[in-house]
């Protein structure tokens, strides 16, 4: 199974992915940049190939040690199984890392499920908004809907109407089957209210149908914390400047930076409850933390050598170029386990497309969302005037200015990897 999903749409997408590249550096060419990666990356945080591979690599001497550690753990676990096993394979990963966090760190996820219903989750991550943004979220009453099953809102800053916002949260037939946020309409100060959508396919209702896994929960806060920024960011005063023009490298840290507060106690406690009503237990919070960072090495490897397959796909001439000896060499300098004989993933890696040469844009503003993260570790997740701090040096400026600037405006200083260091050692 795991053979043939890494082998979808290949290898009738071959010469798909093949002529992209070469018009896309026909297209750099024309342009007078030395190749694609130049020209996609001269408008971004991290301003040239030559400056995401170097942060790759800082990134990988960081996580390496990590990794090295976990994947002994999951090989030892592997050979109790199987003597003779002498690697982990590819698509045994994800199976030997929950045995692992299920045995060595006492955490059964369906232990976890109990304290998630879908109804809790949503009412406990709005409540969530109002507490650290000092804002009032309320229903949109005559919202035009394209679904019964959709919910619209109003958020209201100080009794004015700031923003509008979708909450499409559950699958259907024909519906988009991934989690994601979208914007119905910029906002443009004095003029039009922002309006968004959050789209995703969670469970529904309370604890008899409606229970999701703690990545789901964390997927949500993560999607809505884009839908935040988008409308926080709806009062500049030309749409160009709202989430449109975020350098793309910058993009996720808002959200990533969000998904911390689906680790802490004291936010879980207030709507993570079991079907009697009964919260969270700290224990168990406490034991999902210890197991969260299990793996986590092998999991960042793994991202830095898609990283690298992206760049190396196309800060060069592509013409000739063996798509399956450059996928496997560029992802296996850096990943721990190695590319499964006779799969050929990029030919359905779709970010090769949308992201091009900048999937390293994942761990970049990872590293960024732990150092903000460090701001709210000093002063509490819950400190309402760190938050609107937050707010409006970071949020509401959307893309009038450098995310550099923004950030160094919030933390005082320019942001470093030393708090994704620290992380990486836990």
């Amino acid at each position: 199974v795991y053979v043939a999903f890494r082998n979808r749409a290949w290898p009738r997408n071959e010469p798909v992915l093949r002529d992209l590249l070469q018009r896309r550096y026909q297209l750099a060419q024309t342009l007078g940049y030395q190749n694609y990666a130049v020209m996609i990356t001269e408008d971004k945080m991290i301003g040239s190939p030559a400056r995401a591979s170097a942060f790759i690599d800082q990134l990988s001497n960081l996580a390496r040690p990590a990794a090295q550690r976990d994947y002994g753990v999951l090989l030892n676990r592997l050979q109790e199984i199987n003597r003779r096993a002498r690697a982990v394979p590819a698509w045994d990963t994800s199976y030997l890392t929950q045995l692992v966090q299920t045995e060595d760190y006492a955490l059964n996820p369906q232990e976890v499920r109990q304290y998630f219903a879908y109804n809790n989750v949503r009412d406990g991550i709005l409540q969530l908004t109002e507490d650290l943004f000092r804002v009032d979220i309320r229903p949109w009453r005559d919202a035009p809907k394209w679904d019964p099953s959709v919910e619209a809102y109003e958020l209201y800053d100080g009794g004015r109407l700031i923003g509008r916002f979708y909450l499409d949260m559950h699958p259907r037939d024909g519906k988009y089957s991934h989690a994601a946020q979208f914007t119905i309409r910029n906002g443009i100060q004095g003029r039009a209210v922002p309006v968004a959508a959050l789209i995703c396919n969670f469970p529904t209702g309370g604890h008899d149908t409606g229970l999701m896994e703690h990545s789901d929960v964390e997927t949500f806060l993560h999607e809505f914390g884009h839908l935040l920024h988008n409308v926080f960011s709806g009062r500049v005063p030309y749409a160009a400047a709202n989430m449109g023009e975020i350098e793309w490298d910058f993009i996720e840290a808002p959200s990533q930076l969000l998904e911390e507060w689906v680790w802490d106690y004291e936010t879980l406690r207030r709507f993570a409850v079991n079907a009697q009503g009964q919260p969270i237990p700290q224990d168990l919070v406490a034991r999902m933390n210890r197991a969260r960072f299990f793996g986590e090495g092998v999991g960042v490897m793994t991202q830095l050598g898609y990283a690298n397959v992206s760049l190396g796909f196309y800060n060069r001439n592509p013409s000739g170029m063996d798509l399956n000896t450059a996928y496997t060499t560029g992802f296996e300098r850096y990943a721990v386990v190695d590319v499964a004989p006779g799969t050929h993933m990029y030919a359905s890696f779709g970010h090769l497309d949308g992201y091009s040469a900048i999937y390293y844009t994942y761990q970049w503003s990872r590293a960024i969302a732990f150092d903000l993260f460090t701001a709210f570790e000093t002063s509490g997740l819950r400190d309402a005037a760190t938050a609107q701090r937050y707010r409006e040096t970071v949020l509401a400026p959307g893309g009038s200015a450098p995310a550099n600037t923004l950030i160094t405006r919030f933390l005082g200083r320019p942001s470093n990897v030393d708090a994704y260091a620290r992380r990486l050692r836990e």
